[in-house]
């Protein structure tokens, strides 16, 4: 298993690109395709490391296929308060048919956290403007689930037609393979058609591409639909919440890989005041993320830990993984009641003895003086001093808690103080009552 801190871009922003994992074979599964004289909107989301939305500013240049500058590099673009960053580009109806070259950037190089992306389109004339047909975007799925695409053909007052004859289906997987070589789409209602179809469960992962065929008015147009195939889904589960003691937090958590293949999984785990606050921004009590390498159909068991959290009170520890390659989250949340711990007992100080009175001759002693002391509990078992430096304190008790529930053999031997095979609330007594010696 191999296990190693994650960072996406180590720069101030970056953007979540759904298919720039990818072979650049597949470059031209982004690109929008539009008719001479529409309008394309060109985008996406951009945040801060933190998962915040960034309010950097983001530029845009087109280039038609003939490459005349059609907007200016330094073009602003739109932003939402979400993140969401956009232009709307309208072409001419005399537009050239072809790729139209368009880089979005947002930062800079002098502040070293410069991104750029590729929002370039695709004009066709051979698309008419009489007719609309809108495939659905199916966006991604996992295996051993169903593919399913609806299409919607209407004419030019927007009232869905029927299609010449039932569109036709071509399914590729993201190796080149062709899945699906003649499908035929089912008619819902006039001018609407559906398809699906079931992915095995030893499909490839990675970029789909579904093809329909559509005949209208004697005339065939196709439309297009990339969507990604996670082969290596996550399942996550929060098994136990298993120290509730302030300020360390400790949930036990499995991660399951439910795909075909191995991956590496990052996973990201948090302490909240709400339920519908997510991790990521500046409202986490805490938080964390690491990886761990899953075999297919295997899981791991974390031990994920959390230690500022400052008061005892209602908090949500949430936890969401999902494989490297892939862009689909699993999570899963728990409720619980942090607690604060108990206050070590101070240690009783035995009262000094007074002087006695004078001495007799002989064998006969005089007359005592009285001898005050206050009484120590007797307590069973060793040291509490587990990390042998002569002090019993807070290293101590952080070994503990480190230890705390868990079965022997003990890497450190000594802290089942009682030695009943089990760290617990008796060894925590009697380190309670070893406080400062």
């Amino acid at each position: 298993m191999n296990n190693f801190s994650f960072k996406v871009f180590g720069c101030f922003i970056f953007l979540f690109l759904v298919f720039s994992l990818f072979a650049t074979d597949f470059a031209y599964a982004i690109y929008q395709k539009i008719a001479p004289g529409d309008t394309v909107t060109l985008g996406e989301f951009v945040f801060e490391d933190d998962f915040s939305p960034s309010t950097t500013d983001c530029t845009i240049g087109i280039t038609d296929p003939l490459n005349i500058v059609a907007v200016a590099s330094t073009t602003l673009m739109n932003e939402r308060s979400d993140g969401w960053h956009y232009y709307d580009y309208t072409t001419l109806s005399t537009a050239a048919s072809g790729s139209w070259r368009a880089i979005m950037s947002c930062g800079s190089a002098g502040a070293g956290d410069l991104v750029k992306a590729d929002k370039s389109f695709i004009v066709d004339s051979s698309i008419k403007r009489g007719y609309t047909m809108t495939l659905s975007d199916f966006e991604g799925t996992t295996v051993n689930t169903a593919y399913k695409a609806k299409l919607q053909v209407l004419n030019h007052a927007t009232i869905p037609t029927d299609a010449d004859s039932l569109p036709a289906v071509v399914i590729t997987d993201s190796a080149g393979t062709v899945q699906v070589p003649a499908g035929v789409m089912t008619k819902d209602s006039n001018g609407t058609y559906s398809y699906s179809y079931s992915i095995g469960g030893s499909a490839v992962g990675g970029v789909w591409e579904t093809v329909v065929s559509v005949v209208v008015n004697g005339e065939t147009i196709k439309k297009n639909d990339y969507w990604n195939l996670s082969s290596s889904p996550a399942d996550v589960q929060i098994i136990d919440i298993t120290d509730k003691i302030i300020p360390t937090i400790t949930a036990s958590v499995r991660i399951d890989n439910m795909g075909t293949s191995a991956s590496d999984f990052y996973y990201v785990y948090c302490i909240v005041t709400s339920e519908n606050n997510l991790c990521g921004g500046n409202d986490d009590v805490d938080s964390g993320s690491d990886t761990a390498y899953i075999n297919a159909g295997s899981f791991v068991n974390l031990s994920l830990t959390l230690d500022e959290v400052p008061t005892a009170g209602t908090y949500w520890f949430k936890v969401k993984a999902r494989a490297l390659a892939e862009t689909n989250w699993a999570a899963a949340t728990e409720q619980f009641t942090a607690e604060s711990g108990a206050t070590p007992t101070p240690t009783p100080t035995p009262t000094p003895p007074t002087s006695g009175g004078g001495g007799g001759g002989g064998g006969g002693g005089g007359g005592g003086g009285e001898v005050s002391s206050t009484p120590s509990p007797v307590t069973t078992g060793g040291s509490a001093d587990f990390s042998r430096d002569g002090i019993v304190n807070s290293v101590d008790f952080s070994i503990l808690l480190f230890f705390w529930k868990t079965r022997p053999p003990f890497s450190n031997p000594y802290v089942d103080i009682n030695k009943d095979g089990q760290v617990n609330s008796v060894d925590f007594s009697i380190l309670l009552y070893q406080w400062k010696k």
